[in-house]
């Protein structure tokens, strides 16, 4: 029998699809793997800390190796990832699956956010009607010193009566009262205001040039001794080390100037006393040299106090003399300014702060780039607590006018870590201070024949965006009638 060309043609269309069927319906064979995620967008958000689950979907997995990967490096050899980040960021992980047949590929992006933070407690007001930082003063015999409270709240226009031993030596609207030093020995003066009193203690110690100690062979150049470091709040404050006493705040600072390091003082008020193995002689010239990080548009000026070891005890616990400055009688410089910081009451929190002056305003947490868990000091066991000084106002600005440039020009001359050619003598490090300008109360030279102790104070209550609070720098302080 003869087939026709049309008969053969139809039979071999019919075989064709008998082996097309046969090859769709033969599940026999081994095929590569498969995932799908369980999140179309492949986009997974978690808090940090938190634990993310990752399960997708596998098919033709029989024998497979599972491998999650961040930038080449293994995290996790199983089929359902569990991931947990502390930090902050957006990461991207990869899923690889392999069999003897092939491998399957995909990747996810993870965004781990910070928790938002609680809000920032508001700080407990302040019930008091005067301020007395201290209750007791030493002062050489023939000079004077003011005595009075301090930020005085609504004053109901009662005057204030002073007594010295007993007697009563002054009644006025002023709260101020000056204490001639006539007679070594102890002294008690109280004031009253109403029903409000408060007793202090004057001990009138012996004449200046006493207790002078002379510069030997032996003296070193740098200061011998740290006996107090009181930041205030601020982004450095506890950042790659821990003092949580007085004692270790000040073995800190000590190691830093031994290695030439810096030590920030925090926000305004934030201060370091520092002391000599000898007294530092009024030469007529720059007697002071105080080393720090100098910018020449960014200024971050610290006042320099000084004071003389009147009572002898080698400890700094006498009468502090400022050395003026450019703008120490500036309209806009203000004396007896006070800051009082609060203690967050949870970490990665911005510090609470109040003026004497009415204002208010926070040290904030700058998460992106400090992530201490304070910036209040560990050593200070308060709760809050006030530190005053001389403020000078803030030249800093946005220069850039989108927050990414910020300067801060800088002062005439007079202070610490403020780029000035008239103090900085040619150095690039270093402003030189004068004992001459050491002023008493009312800015009249004390006339000071030597010093003992030297407080370097942050004069400045500002904060520049991402750089965050206007903080002092001090890397070591000198005698420089000693060659080093």
């Amino acid at each position: 029998m003869r087939l026709t060309n049309s008969i053969i043609m139809a039979l071999t269309l019919l075989l064709a699809v008998s082996c097309n069927w046969n090859e769709v319906i033969d599940d026999t064979k081994p095929m590569p793997p498969e995932i799908s995620l369980d999140n179309s967008s492949a986009v997974y958000t978690v808090m940090t800390g938190e634990t993310l689950t990752v399960s997708p979907k596998y098919k033709y997995v029989q024998g497979a190796t599972y491998a999650w990967t961040i930038d080449g490096r293994l995290i996790s050899s199983e089929p359902v990832l569990r991931y947990t980040d502390d930090v902050a960021h957006s990461v991207y992980i990869k899923i690889t699956v392999k069999t003897d047949v092939g491998s399957a590929s995909d990747e996810i992006r993870v965004d781990v956010k910070a928790p938002a933070p609680p809000p920032d407690p508001e700080p407990e007001p302040d019930d008091d009607f005067w301020t007395f930082p201290q209750t007791e003063f030493n002062v050489s015999l023939g000079r004077s010193i003011l005595l009075k409270p301090y930020d005085i709240k609504e004053d109901d226009g009662i005057g204030y009566v002073w007594t010295l031993d007993g007697v009563e030596v002054q009644a006025s609207a002023v709260p101020g009262y000056v204490f001639e030093a006539r007679q070594e020995g102890s002294h008690e003066l109280s004031v009253t205001h109403g029903k409000l009193s408060q007793t202090l203690t004057v001990n009138v110690c012996p004449a200046e040039g006493t207790y002078r100690r002379a510069a030997g062979s032996s003296s070193s150049a740098a200061a011998s001794k740290i006996f107090e470091f009181t930041p205030a709040p601020g982004q450095y404050v506890n950042e790659d080390y821990t003092a949580n006493t007085a004692e270790e705040a000040v073995t800190y600072v000590t190691k830093r100037f031994s290695e030439g390091s810096y030590v920030s003082l925090g926000g305004f008020g934030g201060y370091l006393v520092a002391g000599f193995d000898h007294s530092i002689d009024n030469n007529g010239g720059y007697e002071i040299g105080i080393v720090t990080h100098l910018s020449e548009e960014y200024t971050e000026a610290g006042v320099v106090w000084v004071m003389q070891d009147e009572n002898g005890d080698g400890l700094p616990n006498d009468t502090w003399y400022e050395l003026k400055g450019s703008d120490s009688f500036a309209e806009t410089t203000i004396h007896d300014y006070s800051v009082t910081y609060y203690r967050p009451s949870a970490p990665g929190m911005s510090v609470q702060w109040t003026d004497n002056q009415g204002g208010s305003g926070k040290v904030n947490y700058m998460a992106a780039y400090h992530r201490q868990e304070w910036y209040y000091p560990l050593w200070v066991k308060e709760d809050r607590y006030t530190l005053r000084g001389t403020r000078l106002e803030a030249h800093n600005y946005d220069r850039s006018g989108n927050g990414t440039y910020w300067v801060n020009p800088p002062y005439g001359w007079g202070y610490v870590d403020n780029f000035n050619e008239t103090d900085m003598l040619g150095s690039k490090d270093t402003n030189h201070f004068k004992i001459s300008n050491a002023v008493r109360y009312d800015g009249s030279p004390a006339n000071l024949k030597y010093i003992d102790f030297i407080k370097v104070q942050n004069a400045i209550n500002g904060s520049s965006g991402w750089l965050g609070e206007i903080s002092t720098e001090v890397c070591g302080i000198f005698d420089n009638n000693i060659k080093q």
